[in-house]
């Protein structure tokens, strides 16, 4: 999913990717629990494919309920090596119950990261 996010963006741009993302009736990228976040590198959501409420927000200073500042640590992989995974907790759109997550993140063009998340236990 990650990776048909980062088509769209080269292909049909920043502002078409943001909103298919956030729309949920886009099948693409929304299967079950199964959706795509996209984030400017300061820690602003732009695209949101579960919870359209947060886009606008700046989540950097956000911990999750064991006091990790995981949006922090996603920025640093887009800035740094450019892939890899982060673990934290978040709510689960098909329960609303905080579940353990763990998310595959990706530099998005110059100004931004996409991130996949799977919910690893059900609670």
């Amino acid at each position: 999913m990650v990776k048909r996010v980062q088509d769209m963006f080269k292909k049909d741009g920043a502002d078409a990717t943001f909103k298919a993302v956030s729309d949920l009736s886009t099948k693409q990228f929304h299967d079950r629990d199964l959706y795509p976040f996209i984030y400017d590198l300061s820690g602003i959501c732009v695209a949101h494919g579960a919870i359209p409420a947060l886009i606008g927000k700046n989540l950097m200073a956000m911990k999750d309920q064991d006091g990790k500042y995981f949006f922090k640590e996603m920025i640093d992989i887009a800035k740094g090596p450019g892939a890899g995974w982060v673990d934290y907790k978040w709510p689960n759109p098909l329960t609303t119950k905080i579940q353990d997550k763990s998310a595959y993140i990706e530099k998005l063009g110059d100004d931004y990261f996409v991130g996949v998340g799977v919910y690893l236990s059900k609670q």
